[in-house]
């Protein structure tokens, strides 16, 4: 069972969709910043991921559509989960997995999008912050979003192929929030840590960036759907070094 904390009528978790679908304005931009941390080809590196969605023409503000999944693509990366140490813990138990699995942190935040039971009028509380730790698993990264304006907890199982592809299915991983409330995502930074293991011929590299071919530039691909059934494909590029 995901795990989740609720404080009254307020009912928490990290949501990029569920129910009560608003739709996306005509000024609805979702804008996404990703990049490694060393520009040089075949080197081990972070990751620097930053996806903010706004919708200055949603009514009321804030209730805005949700991401139901989202997918990274870092075209030419390669992963090795052998250069680092994995949380085998289960889902619901990640807050508990050992500090030497976390490889990164950031920060979110976050809309509470709901319907007034006496007018029925939509409702929204802007601006909820979360904090996000990242810790390694077998093929993934758990990413747990922990309230700071509310005592929240939510736990999302993302998969990181070998191939550098990371994909997240939020809506999969949010518990169901009673009274058709939800929380959108409307920020979300996180930062994975640049990681090797040994040394020499014998050096595990958990992130390598690719070749730095003749445009030289890296490509980052995102893919976006979202709760109205919409979608956004966004391609982000960064200058390498050979």
């Amino acid at each position: 069972m995901r795990k989740v904390h609720l404080i009254g009528a307020l009912v928490g978790a990290l949501a990029l969709a569920i129910s009560a679908v608003a739709v996306a304005s005509p000024q609805f931009k979702q804008t996404v910043k990703a990049s490694y941390t060393v520009k040089k080809a075949k080197q081990p590196a972070g990751l620097s991921v930053n996806l903010s969605a706004t919708d200055p023409g949603a009514v009321p503000p804030g209730a805005q559509p949700g991401v139901k999944t989202v997918k990274l693509t870092f075209s030419g990366a390669a992963i090795d989960f052998k250069a680092v140490k994995l949380c085998t813990l289960p889902q619901d138990q990640a807050e508990s997995c050992p500090p030497n699995t976390s490889i990164g942190s950031g920060t979110a935040s976050a809309n509470l999008v709901g319907t007034n039971a006496t007018t029925g009028q939509k409702t929204v509380t802007q601006g909820l912050g979360q904090k996000v730790s990242a810790f390694a698993i077998s093929g993934g990264i758990y990413l747990i979003v922990k309230g700071t304006s509310l005592p929240t907890t939510a736990i999302l199982k993302a998969s990181l192929s070998k191939k550098g592809v990371l994909s997240v299915n939020v809506e999969r991983d949010l518990p169901v929030i009673p009274g058709g409330n939800k929380i959108v995502l409307t920020d979300f930074a996180v930062k994975i840590k640049k990681i090797t293991k040994g040394s020499g011929k014998s050096r595990k590299e958990f992130i390598t960036t690719p070749s730095c071919g003749k445009s030289k530039k890296y490509t980052i691909k995102s893919a976006f759907n979202y709760d109205d059934g919409s979608k956004k494909n966004i391609t982000t590029t960064q200058k390498c070094t050979a």
